[in-house]
């Protein structure tokens, strides 16, 4: 259940394509987690995901275009206890959801670095959403409390 036009954007935060801003990213969400009381484990999975998808929309995102960078991070609040931030970015077009990983090696010695973003970002979220809306990539990433917390 990824948020719809009907969803209210609770908190948003727009930041410059510099791995510098991942700090702000970072800051806003734990001030949102801190506001929410949402539990450590929640916290720890949807920052990591995000961390994770920011820093590749920054590295990634922007080879060979002509446009200024624009990346917006959006906060909603979900039925059944869940939780979705959305990340907006004018970028080159790009679903993160659809690439191929790489196959898990059979030892560290043997993996190779990079392309297991997805897979860490899938171990933590409950889903993944992509869409390209008016010329913007949207990567969508749902997290819920476990039925424990």
């Amino acid at each position: 259940m990824t948020p719809t036009s009907g969803e209210s954007i609770l908190s948003s935060l727009t930041i410059g394509a510099s791995v510098e801003e991942v700090t702000k990213v970072s800051e806003w969400l734990e001030g949102i987690a801190e506001q929410d009381g949402w539990p450590a484990s929640l916290r720890f999975g949807l920052e990591l995901a995000l961390e994770e998808a920011v820093v590749n929309v920054i590295d990634y995102g922007f080879e060979g275009s002509t446009e200024t960078p624009l990346i917006r991070v959006e906060y909603f609040r979900l039925p059944d206890h869940k939780v979705a931030v959305r990340i907006v970015d004018n970028g080159v077009a790009f679903d993160p959801t659809a690439a191929r990983q790489p196959d898990l090696a059979d030892s560290v010695e043997e993996a190779g670095i990079g392309g297991h973003g997805i897979r860490l970002m899938r171990h933590f979220l409950s889903e993944i959403a992509y869409a390209r809306v008016g010329g913007h990539n949207q990567l969508t990433l749902i997290a819920g409390l476990k039925p424990s917390e």
